[in-house]
């Protein structure tokens, strides 16, 4: 992939009828994780979770609790059918849970960062044509200098358009 860029671009740059170009890069992970809109956003799913999470670790203290005393009970005497049972239902219904909260969340953060993506890619657009570049790069690039890095200008220019 790499090789192909370089490619084009020298293609582009030594062809007869070349022109300058204007190139720019973006880290997208620093423009992303620099949002405040992402930042807060993660906040609000965070606080939103924690709930559910704080239940799930006392259920799982509670499991450990009951673990303990039917294996202290094992040394002594034989520990009871349904006791043995109400521990594997606590933890079947533990394990049902904690996948359902983990699932929850995670489809949460991955809207939140497809909502991200969608504003991050209309302000490089917006940025690259107000700004006349011819292109603009992000992703596996071996070396960038300062001077075509523009990643603190699309966090500037996303950070002034959100509410």
């Amino acid at each position: 992939m790499r090789v192909l860029v370089i490619f084009i671009l020298s293609a582009l740059c030594l062809s007869a009828n070349a022109q300058n170009l204007k190139i720019g890069f973006i880290d997208t992970e620093q423009v992303v994780t620099s949002l405040t809109k992402y930042t807060k956003s993660l906040e609000i799913i965070s606080n939103e979770f924690e709930p559910k999470k704080q239940e799930l670790l006392a259920l799982h203290n509670h499991i450990e609790l009951l673990r303990a005393s039917i294996e202290s009970k094992n040394s002594s005497q034989d520990p009871s059918n349904l006791e043995l049972s109400n521990l594997k239902e606590l933890e079947g219904s533990f394990e049902q849970e904690t996948e359902f909260w983990q699932r929850s969340i995670n489809t949460k953060k991955v809207n939140l960062l497809k909502e991200i993506e969608k504003l991050v890619n209309i302000s490089i657009k917006e940025f690259a044509l107000e700004n006349d570049y011819d292109l603009i790069l992000y992703k596996d690039v071996a070396f960038v200098s300062n001077k075509i890095n523009v990643t603190l200008q699309i966090i500037e220019k996303i950070e002034n358009r959100s509410p």
